[in-house]
């Protein structure tokens, strides 16, 4: 079994087609290893811009990609199309979910068709590498804070060294991304991690998260709209449930200790179901602005 760690940078262009923005591949990089995890190809191409006629100064100096870089680069079907001989039947990688999503926009864009039919089996390498750093008690779980690990992080958890290799250009990226594969490598654990890129994932992959504004929704489980008070004894909600930024608000008293809070939930519709976050904000003190925060997260 091979594998793939793909890596893109993109500029932000304006379509005039769209009436938006859209995210502009301007260069794809990737490393092929083989089940040994030794590096047997790699695959780097500069696409000229077809959308946006100069690259954003910001992407310029994040990447050092400059515009006379990109006028000799090829299209993007050209590179789209090397890019897919060279994956053939390995699993591809990326670092987090982004780069599929700008992959699917910018085929989309150019082929009328955001479906990626060439890719059989894939794996967030971003989500593998944190499994496995918690499991190895190099990082505490954040996922429960909706938190993600950035490249540089998992970098520096397991002190790697990033000599003569820069960030920001795709195929030293991928590097990267390798080197922290290699360094956290579990054949069993990684199985769990490979998806098929089947009709099923490609649903929960374009799936648009929403989040419940009434209350009258058969998908929101009043039985979960009650809260307990840091005494650890359920609060008394005092009225009714106000929606305010994506969540619904009410003020809440305890009578065991007599602590009065605001109460905060929010139901965040996702492919798998309901998500439910609650907190707690203790009301603020006329003494003292500073207003305290409790989370917790179902």
């Amino acid at each position: 079994m091979n594998f793939v760690i793909l890596d893109l940078e993109w500029n932000p262009s304006y379509s005039k087609k769209l009436k938006g923005f859209i995210n502009e591949i301007i260069e794809f990089g990737a490393i092929k290893v083989n089940s040994d995890l030794e590096i047997i190809d790699t695959f780097s191409a500069l696409v000229r811009p077809q959308i946006g006629k100069k690259l954003n100064e910001k992407i310029t100096t994040l990447t050092h990609i400059t515009d006379e870089d990109v006028e000799n680069g090829c299209t993007y079907t050209h590179a789209l199309s090397g890019f897919r001989k060279f994956l053939g039947d390995s699993v591809l990688m990326t670092w987090g979910i982004t780069d599929i999503y700008v992959l699917m926009e910018n085929t989309k864009y150019f082929l009328q068709d955001d479906r990626l039919y060439f890719i059989d089996n894939y794996t967030n390498l971003q989500d593998y590498c944190e499994d496995m750093l918690i499991q190895k008690n190099i990082k505490n779980n954040e996922k429960s804070a909706g938190k993600q690990m950035g490249l540089t992080t998992a970098t520096e958890l397991l002190e790697i060294s990033l000599d003569n290799i820069s960030h920001h250009r795709a195929l030293d990226d991928s590097i990267i991304a390798y080197e922290c594969f290699k360094n956290l490598y579990s054949y069993p654990i990684l199985l769990s991690h490979i998806q098929k890129f089947n009709d099923e994932f490609y649903r929960k992959l374009t799936f648009k998260n929403t989040i419940l504004c009434d209350l009258n929704n058969p998908l929101i489980d009043k039985k979960e709209m009650y809260f307990t008070c840091p005494c650890g004894y359920r609060a008394k909600r005092k009225k009714p449930w106000k929606f305010s930024c994506k969540s619904f608000i009410a003020p809440f008293a305890c009578k065991h200790c007599g602590n009065t809070f605001m109460g905060r939930i929010q139901f965040k519709l996702k492919y798998d179901g309901v998500h439910i976050i609650k907190k707690i904000f203790k009301p603020i003190n006329k003494e003292n602005t500073d207003t305290q925060k409790v989370t917790a997260e179902k």
